[in-house]
């Protein structure tokens, strides 16, 4: 019973590893373009950025590639920021496991909902996976300290701050949001029911 107390992941290994995927496909990318600033006016980018040929079977590796193809320099740095952030919070929480879990899931929900709510739009990028972290966060958070709705409210705050910026993917950031927070309520509701077990 005690192994679903200790939360701990010990150091973070995969965030770093998701980081270099990430940043290994966009040197590529500069390669191909030609362009180490931006890299989406190229076949290479059109190549592994999830579009709505997915659907037909023409490219099913975008539903996984499109979490690591970046637009340009600012869109992977910024990216790249909040996944160091973030992601190793929640592996030293959850352990390498769990955060390869949430950062998929997460970002194959933003990416479907985005195609869902607007069918010709390119997807690429990990923000919806990051924002899954972070509504992992602080969803297991809430619920384990009893303010569930408090922290509802904080993450609905800060994704539409978040919209306000000029060509982001809302649909894309509220499918990985939304992910994350079902993920963390979940994770946090089992290890409330055993700590109750182990207690009695």
């Amino acid at each position: 019973m005690a192994r679903y107390l200790i939360l701990g992941g010990g150091e973070p290994r995969y965030t770093y590893i998701l980081m270099g995927i990430s940043i290994g496909a966009y040197i590529a990318g500069a390669i191909a373009s030609g362009n180490p600033l931006q890299i989406y006016r190229s076949g290479y980018f059109y190549l592994y950025a999830f579009t709505k040929t997915v659907f037909g079977g023409i490219y099913p590796w975008q539903l996984v590639t499109s979490l690591f193809i970046h637009l340009d320099i600012i869109h992977i740095m910024f990216n790249m920021f909040f996944l160091f952030l973030l992601g190793t919070q929640l592996e030293r929480l959850a352990g390498s496991t769990k955060l390869l879990e949430v950062y998929l899931i997460s970002g194959l929900a933003g990416n479907i909902l985005s195609l869902l709510m607007a069918p010709g739009v390119i997807v690429a990028g990990a923000s919806g996976a990051i924002f899954g972290i972070f509504g992992y966060l602080i969803m297991f958070s809430g619920t384990l300290g009893g303010q569930i709705r408090t922290m509802l409210l904080y993450a609905l705050f800060i994704f539409l701050i978040n919209s306000l910026i000029p060509g982001v993917d809302i649909a894309g950031h509220l499918g990985g949001l939304f992910a994350g927070l079902v993920l963390g309520y979940m994770d946090g509701r089992r290890l409330i029911s055993e700590i109750r077990r182990f207690r009695f």
